[in-house]
């Protein structure tokens, strides 16, 4: 095939973004894998159906796709940085074009070591073109981080069951991991607008605080510890004992682990204060139905103690399973008006008391606080 035919047949940078002659959406995409260029060794793309391939590294997979994978290109780069997607899309079509391209530096405006790219083209049999890039990090092998293998189990194990809220961002700045009290802490409606999103680009969503603090340790590759206020996407602020982390696995691939937690200025005793509540609190473990807490007024008005809340399930002391399953109801309907029932104390005395309920979700379980109105 001459060059003249491969200019006629070559596709504008916009085309090789669109499939089946219908532009992608690429954040309307859901399942489909999405490069990542933290760990990246080579890709391939298929220019006439403008899909690529490329392997992706088992070191930060925490959506687990490690290896092999395929997806419409524009649905591949979607997470990139738009001058990043540029480079990408410039480097193929030179290739197209020249036979070879590169190298082209991406990463460059990002934290990291960057990659340096090179492009070369395969003419298959039926006119069917291929161009294979290969990555290359553009980096001091010694740079400053502690080596680490298998990060994202390691990871996940560390965090299981912590109550510290951990992020996870590669050596360009794309957040790769972040668990749920993480999410909580910061107030993330949606952690699907923030995992593999490049914080430094997403900062009225995780907050500008925290963008700041990780996109400085990923420039120092030097770990920190400090205390901070941290101000939030929603507006609130808040001071957090946090820590720094930098990892490297191999040059170009590597970033930061953040862990943080609230400052707790003042130990406050939570069992005095449930007791200060005039109000009798009682909480019954949903599962097993056994009473497992109740406030000094509670005990006092129903006689309570902790061998009889041992001694079965409320269903057979204090309430009636269907008075019990009424509660749950109005617990789930979130109602403000107080629910009227019979509750039984152990003293042998029945009272008719106006109640209100509310389901707790915990680490341990779910429970239902029954408040009983005077």
């Amino acid at each position: 095939m001459g060059a003249a035919d491969r200019d006629d047949q070559l596709p504008a940078r916009q085309d090789l973004m669109q499939e089946g002659g219908t532009a992608l959406v690429p954040t309307a995409v859901g399942g489909e894998p999405a490069l990542s260029l933290a760990g990246l060794s080579f890709f391939m793309v298929d220019i006439q159906a403008k899909r690529i391939v490329w392997l992706e590294s088992p070191v930060l997979d925490f959506a687990e796709t490690a290896g092999l994978n395929e997806a419409p290109l524009s649905n591949a780069l979607r997470h990139l940085a738009q001058n990043d997607q540029r480079q990408i899309l410039s480097l193929v079509q030179q290739a197209v074009r020249s036979g070879k391209a590169g190298p082209a530096e991406l990463g460059g405006g990002e934290p990291g070591n960057g990659l340096s790219l090179l492009a070369s083209r395969y003419q298959a049999e039926g006119g069917r073109t291929f161009v294979t890039v290969v990555a290359c990090p553009d980096g001091e092998e010694d740079a400053g981080g502690t080596a680490v293998r298998g990060v994202a189990p390691l990871i996940r194990h560390l965090v299981e069951g912590s109550e510290k809220a951990v992020l996870v961002v590669d050596s360009f700045g794309y957040l790769r991991y972040a668990n749920e009290a993480l999410f909580d802490l910061f107030h993330i409606a949606d952690p699907t607008l923030c995992i593999g999103r490049n914080v430094a680009h997403i900062p009225n969503r995780v907050g500008k605080t925290l963008t700041s603090v990780l996109l400085t340790t990923l420039a120092r590759r030097a770990p920190m510890e400090a205390k901070k206020r941290f101000f939030l996407a929603s507006g609130d602020s808040m001071t957090l004992t946090y820590e720094m982390m930098p990892f490297k696995v191999s040059a170009g691939l590597g970033g930061v682990v953040f862990t943080a937690e609230k400052v707790n200025d003042c130990s406050v005793d939570y069992q005095q204060l449930f007791n200060a509540v005039h109000a009798p609190l009682l909480v019954v473990d949903l599962k097993t139905r056994m009473l497992v807490s109740a406030n000094a007024a509670a005990r006092k008005t129903f006689a309570i103690t902790e061998q009889l809340m041992e001694s079965a399930p409320i269903t057979e002391t204090m309430l009636h399973p269907r008075t019990f399953m009424s509660l749950i109801d109005h617990a789930r309907k979130e109602g403000a008006t107080p629910f009227q029932a019979t509750v039984s104390g152990f003293d042998g005395v029945s009272r008719s008391k106006r109640l209100r309920a509310t389901l707790i979700d915990s680490g341990n379980g779910r429970h239902l606080m029954i408040e009983s109105k005077h």
